[in-house]
């Protein structure tokens, strides 16, 4: 009997696996925080790019003479995300208001805001579904 335990405790044969067995789970965290992060940057990133893009329609509309509300410029910039990006549309929130000062004779400053709220991978450490906000500014002519 002796003898069995002196060669077990001299043994390093399942040593990796109690290794890995400890340092699993913070590799695993460390792995979903990385993921968790670069979804985020990917989520502003797609709402900086909806919000130029925005911009840039709005620009054209009123080179047209095409005066659009601020409604159907919430509702375009939703329906991009929505279409070109895949964000789910309960996800995804859109809102376009005056700026309360207006700072420049002959020309109306718009505010942009969008939100997107994304699933979070870390849920099992308790962290929830994060939420992404983008705002911009959107200069037009005054009619």
């Amino acid at each position: 009997m002796s003898g069995i335990l002196q060669r077990l405790r001299n043994s390093s044969a399942g040593s990796v696996v109690v290794e890995f067995g400890i340092l699993a789970p913070a590799i695993i965290t460390l792995f979903l925080g990385v993921l968790q992060v670069g979804t985020w940057m990917h989520s502003y990133n797609a709402l900086r790019s909806i919000a130029a893009e925005t911009g840039r329609y709005t620009a054209v509309q009123y080179q047209k003479a095409n005066h659009i509300s601020n409604i159907d410029m919430a509702t375009w910039a939703r329906n991009r995300a929505i279409d070109a990006y895949l964000f789910k549309a309960a996800d995804v929130s859109t809102d376009v208001s005056d700026a309360a000062n207006q700072q420049i004779l002959g020309v109306t400053e718009k505010t942009l805001t969008l939100t997107y709220k994304y699933e979070s991978f870390m849920s099992i450490v308790g962290i929830e579904d994060q939420t992404v906000t983008f705002s911009r500014p959107i200069f037009v002519k005054s009619t």
